[in-house]
């Protein structure tokens, strides 16, 4: 038996799923709850329950061999097409133009014909269904065809393949023969009518056409003798944009001539309008009639100024000469006045050339904009007549073809090779269904197997107490049999050793023994133990303390009188409670007594404590039976007086969480879970115990169960 030392620090309690600090062995699968998955569990699970994976394939074998043979037997005839699309055969223009990209559309558009009704049909008819004997009193349908039949398209070509399955060997081949002639008839038969069809439509369309056509040349021709000059549109676009050009320039010229006479004109106005000379204007200076005028003035004036320095202001002399220079500047504001009337005249002059050739430049660009209305509609009464012109030839030349076409239609359709008669049944395949019952049986044994174990939710191997209730395996139980006897002594052994090891001190050791549930056993193996302690040499005094239902005294066959509870409450002294075995001298056994009505209360009192002490000065163990930790708290009371706690858990017994509670419950209260004694256990069916532990517990004995010297 293996056994490892394990740390109980590094566990967290079982119902929080935890794991050792540092997470699961290297290249170990982990599950949810981060639990290491051990492969090799499982190998054995699945060698342990060997013969229902076995079973389970063995009868799935024989019933898929059994259905295989009684079923009738079928038979498979197949053939080969290949369908091109019409449209590369006939090579018509009224035919669906078929891409590459069409074909997968069009070969599955076939398989679809070659399952319909209408098909199946003509088939029947043509095999003359109806008059064989085993449709007689019936009508044959479609179904009959179909039901055996099978369409499937070759991937990435033209190919269509076809299978018939049926009970007749002879037969199956016919039909499907006869279903290949049906449907190369039957698309014959379709193109036929299909062209037929197109022909007559073509007809239906010809003569409004033909009107269209006559009615567009005569409108054509119509608006030809109405515009006269459109052969000559070109030639006038070509004239007119060269008057245009021309008088744009002239346009540009008389503009700006324009405006530079009204900023002249406006400059004169606002030097009068702010009464100052006008005679400093350019223009003015300028004129010659201005200039003699000035001058004249500035002659008189200096004479002016020449007399009145000899003769004063009235002088005769003096007002001669502001006459003349009065008349002078009236003739100035006169030839002023010349000069902005010119001006002015200029001005609107200059105004009605430019809004002339404005005008003209209009004129000459509307009659290009009629010219270009004239030209576009008569290209669209042209293209109207082409176009209609162009579709009669394109219907006259599909008459034609159709006409041609229905008359001598080509098969597209190419069979590769016909059916022949199937050589042997291709159903049932007696060497398949064995194969897929084995596989299949395989799976289910497997599947059945580890759903059980998942279903199982008890404890059966030191892996999985390890894993859940974080707790050591000290010992493994067999199941007591007639061939396992030495197998139990050995586990005892183990126990007893694996005890002496998990003591702290030296001197005696107090060990409380209990369970989760009932009838796991823990009286037994306490009774057990006791006695491989005893035959060791050690003293041991064995004291039932399941006050709820003791048991001890039944195994002893001694009387229930006195006990446990008689000590405690002072009623007995130790010698009179104690009873010995004679084959083992060192083991002193204490039963429980008359029943207490509160038993925490009895484990709580001093004469307990003081019982436990005495106990301990003249024995080496004292191994108390307790009741289950799940049912009452007795285990809890008790425990805090003792070394250390053995829990017995049965193989296969309680569910996994409810000793998880009772250990955690234990583990709460502060007392020292030495470990796990798994009773119990089935070594003979368990591969896992069969492999590890029953070999080992023989090693050392010969073939008659003695001990090899050797």
């Amino acid at each position: 038996m293996r056994h490892r030392d394990i740390d109980m620090d590094r566990w967290m309690p079982a119902d929080q799923g935890a794991m050792p600090p540092g997470g699961p062995a290297m290249g170990g699968w982990v599950d949810d709850q981060g639990h290491e998955i051990d492969v090799m569990e499982y190998a054995r699970l699945l060698w342990s329950r060997r013969w229902l994976v076995l079973a389970v394939l063995l009868s799935t074998v024989v019933l898929t061999t059994a259905w295989s043979v009684t079923r009738p037997k079928l038979y498979r005839a197949a053939t080969k097409l290949i369908v091109e699309p019409t449209s590369s055969i006939n090579n018509n223009q009224f035919d669906a133009f078929v891409s590459y990209w069409q074909l997968d559309r069009y070969i599955s558009d076939q398989v679809q014909v070659l399952e319909t009704d209408r098909l199946a049909k003509r088939v029947v008819d043509q095999l003359g269904l109806a008059s064989l004997p085993e449709f007689e009193g019936r009508k044959p349908g479609p179904g009959i065809v179909l039901g055996g039949l099978t369409v499937k398209p070759v991937a990435e070509s033209n190919v269509i393949e076809l299978s018939m399955i049926g009970r007749n060997p002879d037969r199956v081949a016919e039909w499907l023969n006869v279903y290949v002639e049906q449907y190369i008839a039957a698309n014959i038969e379709d193109g036929i009518d299909k062209t037929r069809k197109i022909y007559k439509v073509i007809q239906s369309r010809l003569d409004p056409l033909r009107l269209q056509v006559e009615a567009g040349q005569r409108k054509l021709m119509s608006f030809q003798e109405g515009h006269d000059s459109l052969g000559f549109a070109d030639e006038q676009k070509s004239v007119i944009t060269e008057q245009v050009d021309l008088l744009t320039k002239e346009y540009a010229q008389a503009k700006a001539e324009r405006i530079d006479v009204e900023t002249k004109l406006n400059a004169l106005n606002q030097l009068r309008a702010r009464h100052v000379s006008e005679v400093a204007f350019p223009e003015v200076l300028e004129d010659a009639t201005i200039s003699n005028l000035m001058q004249r003035r500035g002659e008189v004036e200096v004479e002016l100024l020449d007399k009145l320095g000899t003769y004063k202001e009235g002088h005769p002399a003096i007002k001669e000469l502001r006459v003349r220079l009065e008349g002078i500047d009236q003739a100035i504001e006169r030839q002023i006045q010349t000069l902005r009337l010119g001006m002015e005249t200029r001005f609107d002059m200059v105004k009605r050339r430019e809004q002339s050739l404005f005008e003209n430049i209009q004129g000459l660009r509307n009659q290009t904009i009629e010219l270009s209305k004239t030209s576009l509609e008569y290209d669209r009464l042209e293209e109207t007549y082409l176009q209609n012109r162009r579709f009669l030839d394109d219907m006259l030349a599909r008459s034609n073809e159709a006409d041609l076409s229905a008359t001598a239609w080509m098969n597209n359709i190419r069979v590769i090779e016909k059916a022949t008669p199937p050589s042997g049944p291709f159903s049932p395949n007696l060497r398949r269904a064995v194969a897929l019952g084995g596989v299949l049986g395989l799976f289910l044994g497997i599947g059945l197997v580890l759903g059980l174990d998942f279903l199982d939710h008890t404890l059966r191997t030191p892996d999985q107490v390890e894993r859940y209730l974080g707790l050591e395996v000290l010992a493994a139980l067999p199941k007591l049999t007639d061939d396992n006897s030495r197998a139990l002594r050995e586990a005892f052994q183990t126990l007893r050793t694996a005890l002496m090891l998990a003591a702290r001190d030296e001197g005696c050791q107090i060990l409380l023994v209990t369970s989760s549930v009932p009838s796991e056993g823990k009286t037994t193996a306490s009774f057990n133990l006791a006695k491989v302690l005893a035959a060791g040499g050690a003293r041991v005094l064995l004291i039932d303390g399941d006050l709820r239902k003791p048991r001890l005294h039944h195994m002893m066959k001694v009387k229930n009188m006195r006990g446990l509870t008689s000590l405690v409450l002072g009623e007995s002294q130790l010698k009179d409670v104690i009873h010995g075995l004679a084959d083992v001298p060192n083991l002193d056994m204490v039963t429980s007594g008359p029943l207490p009505s509160n038993p925490p209360e009895l484990f709580g009192k001093k004469s307990f404590k003081d019982l436990l002490a005495t106990a301990r000065e003249n024995y080496d163990w004292v191994i108390l039976d307790s009741p289950p930790t799940a049912s009452v708290t007795d285990p809890v009371v008790a425990a805090q007086l003792v070394d250390m706690v053995l829990a017995v858990v049965k193989y296969g017994g309680p569910r996994r969480q409810v000793v998880a509670d009772a250990m955690r419950t234990l583990k709460r209260s502060g007392v020292r879970v030495a470990g796990v004694l798994l009773n119990n256990v089935d070594i003979e069916r368990d591969h896992y115990y069969s492999t590890y532990y029953y070999s080992y517990y023989h090693y050392g004995y010969d073939e008659d169960g003695k001990r090899d010297k050797g």
